[in-house]
């Protein structure tokens, strides 16, 4: 577990989140959920939320239950069939990007133990941690690596932008 219910209960939903009501925030116990809650942001961003919920659980079979090491052993006899599966999103960079992610989880496990024990490491040091993933993993973007960072439970300050929508909404927190 990456932070304490106490903590994660503390955090207020961004605008981005509230409106996904039944996405979880509960922090993820290994590397694979961690994974898969990552590339669930990657293929979410830029995309409507419902189509890609609705396909995740082919996206899981298809990329072996995000286990980042047989991700990371896709080829490209795998991404040409992944391309033909009606029942992901195919977007190809996406895609590579995730086996390319499956490497990086695969490295930080090595320098960090876990993917976990690599954002535990930044302590409260948000900004620094969001400046290091884009850096670390393809298709990270700010937007991407706050959602991404909402759902494992890593308690956020809210951003200008989502005061204001806290303030309009206390509804949700």
């Amino acid at each position: 577990m990456f932070v304490s219910e106490g903590i994660l209960k503390a955090y207020i939903a961004s605008p981005r989140i509230a409106a996904m009501p039944h996405w979880s925030t509960k922090p993820p116990n290994d590397d694979a959920s961690c994974f898969d809650l990552m590339s669930r942001a990657i293929f979410t961003a830029g995309l409507n939320w419902r189509m890609v919920e609705k396909k995740w659980p082919d996206f899981r079979k298809a990329f072996g239950g995000f286990s980042p090491a047989k991700v990371s052993k896709l080829s490209d006899r795998d991404v040409k069939a992944l391309m033909n599966n009606t029942r992901i999103i195919r977007n190809e960079k996406k895609v590579w990007a995730t086996i390319e992610n499956a490497r990086a989880v695969m490295d930080l496990e090595k320098e960090h133990g876990s993917f976990g024990n690599y954002i535990s490491s930044f302590g409260d040091k948000e900004k620094l941690l969001l400046e290091d993933l884009p850096r670390r993993f393809k298709f990270m973007g700010p937007s991407t690596a706050r959602m991404f960072l909402y759902m494992v439970g890593y308690p956020l300050t809210p951003t200008k932008e989502e005061k204001v929508w806290m303030k309009a909404h206390p509804e949700h927190h």
